[in-house]
């Protein structure tokens, strides 16, 4: 196991601040691995635990390093440890569950669906928890020793993941009841020294993301014709600047979108690789629009209600873009045959040419930019629709019963899949 001490992030290791009572709480853990969006669908779960079983367990958050200060954020978990998933790791696996054993961890939840499933059993399985729970998918069996949930690939995942929580008996919280993601002042700050000088208070201000994780580069939509959007909307906005954001590893490529509308270039700005988790989020709130592919600054937006245009191809938006509320955002996507291919193949039928992706044109993607621009929404909170689920077998009505009476009635709504 890779311990990480971030900086304030108070990781892998038992808070001095927990008092010897907390510290004898039994623990419920939760591991989930993925990017910056499989953690933020993870939340509504989180919060459910939350409101459950606070005051009698400790919930233990299991992810990667690169996701540890997301997690954080969310101020739903007492500990956070990191595995990293990739190459050989069935030493600092051990390692991991014998940390974990000291906890007296009485639920495990494993949350990988797609990735990564035979090490997240193996620590699963390791950890000594009594009550294990698990996905598995279409053509697998139950997983042995463990409360199967079937991971349906047409439901939402956040939901696949609730269900989970109201088998342990944690009914889903209400949308308004789910705690915001965490910006500080000093990350606030950190954004707007990116801006000072450059955006003055009438301009607005839309933050583009073209980047994709490198899992699946076929996500992102073709730099073309990002640029075209972006020239189309400079010349009719004269009061638009545009922000162009990234990793470091991305800023190159992002570079040459900022290259491309040459007469405006005063009015685009990259800040890929400049940065930090908590000053992106501070700059995406700060944002009247936010324009990017199917990756995780899309995810934070939607979480923030960041009025958003999200661009999806070979992931369906029905599978991860419900967060935020449906005035303010607008998701592009054109179904093809072969769509959605990401987890479900183990290489995309059209070897990298996204015809998905560059079937939205930037016509249509400058139409949805100009909208929430020009007419930013306001209005309540909406609650997110909520699956239905049926349970068979012998139990099936007196447990149908127990989860209605548990379930917020006015989030029992079904939600249409296209």
């Amino acid at each position: 196991m890779q311990a990480t001490d971030l900086q304030s992030l108070r990781l892998c290791s038992v808070q001095e601040s927990l008092t010897v009572e907390r510290d004898a709480l039994p623990s419920i853990c939760v591991l989930k691995w993925g990017g910056l969006g499989s953690v933020l669908t993870t939340r509504p779960f989180l919060q459910a635990l939350r409101d459950r079983f606070a005051g009698s367990h400790r919930i233990i958050y299991i992810t990667t390093a690169s996701n540890a200060p997301l997690v954080e954020r969310l101020g739903l978990v007492d500990q956070i440890f990191t595995l990293e998933p990739r190459g050989f790791r069935i030493i600092p696996a051990l390692r991991l569950t014998c940390r974990l054993r000291q906890t007296q961890p009485s639920i495990f939840f494993d949350l990988q669906i797609h990735t990564h499933r035979r090490l997240a059993r193996i620590v699963a399985r390791l950890s000594g928890a009594s009550h294990r729970f698990g996905f598995f998918r279409p053509r697998e069996s139950i997983p042995p020793h463990c409360h199967g949930i079937y991971a349906n690939p047409f439901a939402p995942v956040d939901q696949l993941y609730l269900e989970m929580a109201r088998l342990a008996g944690a009914p889903p919280p209400r949308p308004k009841h789910i705690r915001p993601l965490a910006i500080s002042l000093g990350d606030e700050e950190k954004a707007r020294a990116l801006l000072h000088g450059w955006l003055a208070p009438q301009e607005r201000l839309l933050v583009v993301n073209p980047n994709a994780s490198a899992t699946a580069l076929v996500r992102r939509w073709p730099i073309p014709r990002y640029a075209a959007t972006l020239a189309a909307l400079l010349r009719e906005m004269p009061r638009l600047k545009i922000v162009l954001i990234g990793s470091d590893r991305e800023r190159a490529y992002v570079e040459t979108l900022c290259a491309m509308p040459p007469s405006e270039k005063t009015r685009v700005k990259n800040v890929a690789g400049l940065t930090s988790l908590g000053s992106l989020l501070a700059l995406i709130a700060r944002a009247d629009c936010v324009l990017s592919n199917d990756s995780g600054p899309l995810h934070l937006a939607l979480a923030l209600d960041v009025p958003t245009v999200g661009l999806f191809g070979p992931v369906h938006p029905d599978h991860n873009a419900r967060l935020g509320r449906p005035e303010r955002k607008i998701i592009l996507y054109h179904p093809v045959l072969c769509s959605p291919c990401v987890h479900h193949v183990a290489k995309p039928p059209c070897g990298g040419n996204n015809h998905c992706m560059r079937m939205i044109s930037p016509e249509e993607v400058a139409d949805a930019c100009r909208v929430l621009l020009s007419n930013p929404p306001h209005g309540s909170r909406d609650a997110l629709p909520e699956w239905r689920f049926t349970r068979y077998g012998p139990d099936a009505d007196a447990l149908r019963d127990t989860a209605d009476r548990q379930a917020d009635p006015a989030s029992s709504r079904a939600i249409r899949v296209a």
